[in-house]
């Protein structure tokens, strides 16, 4: 009767340890699904940068091909614009993924 008794004090023990090991598991999931949200913002955002640098890449092709020192004045407040843009974008979106 003595072994009964361990060998279910023993099963009782190793079920609630399985139990613990499969909380830390839904624990890890739910991270993981969470970094993978975020990493899919962070590609929709990226995506959209994108679709917004090629919109300035052709307006900036058409001052290009104007003459004259002022857009040539232009051209360099534009790119400082933009890369200003992408690094606020950029850091918003690692600020909002780290929130």
């Amino acid at each position: 009767m003595e072994n009964v008794t361990e060998r279910v004090a023993r099963l009782e023990a190793n079920a609630k340890t399985i139990f613990h090991q499969l909380d830390e598991i839904k624990a890890v999931v739910n991270d993981v699904h969470s970094l993978a949200t975020s990493v899919q913002l962070i590609a929709q955002k990226s995506t959209t940068i994108e679709k917004k640098v090629d919109t300035i890449d052709r307006r900036l092709g058409k001052v290009e091909g104007e003459p004259g020192e002022d857009y040539r004045h232009y051209k360099r407040m534009l790119i400082g614009c933009i890369l200003a843009e992408m690094v606020g974008m950029l850091l918003g979106a690692a600020f909002a993924w780290l929130a």
